[in-house]
């Protein structure tokens, strides 16, 4: 299996003179999970589309499965499942006779396949209903076992909880979770809902005005957003020194503007204070700091408008 299952390099796409994609480059890894993240508008399903070969870049590269060139990309998309946007299926259909037509235009011998997937996506009960009269949740899941019937190694889902109730949603994260674990599926998935992609995403990649602004992992996301005791004085070193003879901790970074944040004591903040002045050590900065998620991913796309 190639490490990297998708790397983009300065896409641009726009539409009637206006950039939507603007030196767009990404690198995806096997076996993760990617959370696309920006407000409305930001370029998330303009990406997800030119990746799936739905729409055309005007500059840039693609590369899948370590492939490039349009006929090579044309076959490593069948490595590819994707709901974009809107679940695609047949209104008069049931879910059941819509994975079979799916099944058959991908030459799928299976059968069994399609009663799989309704279990594991919830859909078992459903029978004889048309998929016209499902409701928004039960149609996303259906676009989840489109996107699944082929057994992709790359799945890409545009707002795939939209619509689900709270069980729904544990449900499709556990989904998503156990594809990535157990079928080392590599998945890039968009959502405005944070809280929601902090407990299913492995990485992150921010996205505003169609330009990419941050890409991190979790780890370093929960760096960023950690609680501490952000300190500026005039003597770091003595500082760092008081820290660890006084205070007894190492629980702390020193940062390359030599402020440092502690991340302990931040319900004894009188107590550092107290060190602090006792050592004669002239403070300039003493505040309590650390963003919520939102609160984060805010500040990177700037401004507070439909994240």
């Amino acid at each position: 299996m190639n490490k990297y299952v998708l790397k983009t390099n300065r896409l641009t796409k726009s539409y009637h003179g206006t950039n939507v994609l603007h030196d767009v480059s990404v690198t995806l890894e096997a076996g993760r999970i990617y959370g696309l993240i920006g407000q409305n508008g930001a370029g998330k399903s303009t990406l997800m589309r030119i990746v799936a070969g739905h729409s055309f870049k005007e500059s840039g590269s693609i590369e899948l499965f370590g492939h490039v060139g349009e006929k090579a990309l044309q076959m490593e998309r069948k490595r590819l499942g994707c709901m974009i946007e809107y679940p695609s299926f047949i209104p008069n259909m049931t879910a059941k006779e819509n994975l079979k037509f799916r099944r058959i235009m991908l030459g799928i011998p299976n059968k069994e396949i399609e009663d799989e997937l309704l279990e594991l996506v919830g859909l078992s009960h459903t029978k004889e209903k048309k998929a016209k009269n499902f409701s928004l949740g039960m149609k996303q899941r259906l676009g989840i076992a489109m996107a699944l019937i082929g057994n992709p190694e790359f799945l890409v889902l545009d707002e795939p909880i939209n619509g689900l109730d709270p069980l729904g949603v544990v449900e499709i994260r556990n989904l998503l979770r156990k594809l990535c674990e157990e079928r080392q599926m590599t998945i890039l998935i968009s959502s405005h809902n944070l809280p929601e992609m902090y407990q299913t995403a492995t990485d992150y990649i921010i996205i505003s005005k169609g330009e990419i602004k941050q890409t991190l992992t979790h780890a370093e996301l929960d760096e960023c957003c950690k609680h501490h005791i952000l300190i500026s004085c005039n003597e770091p070193e003595k500082l760092v020194s008081i820290l660890e003879m006084e205070l007894n901790t190492s629980n702390y970074k020193v940062m390359p503007d030599k402020t440092i944040k502690l991340y302990d004591y931040l319900d004894e903040k009188e107590r550092v204070a107290r060190a602090i002045f006792e050592n004669k050590i002239m403070v300039t900065n003493f505040s309590n700091e650390g963003d919520t998620l939102e609160d984060y991913f805010i500040s990177i796309v700037g401004g507070g408008r439909n994240v």
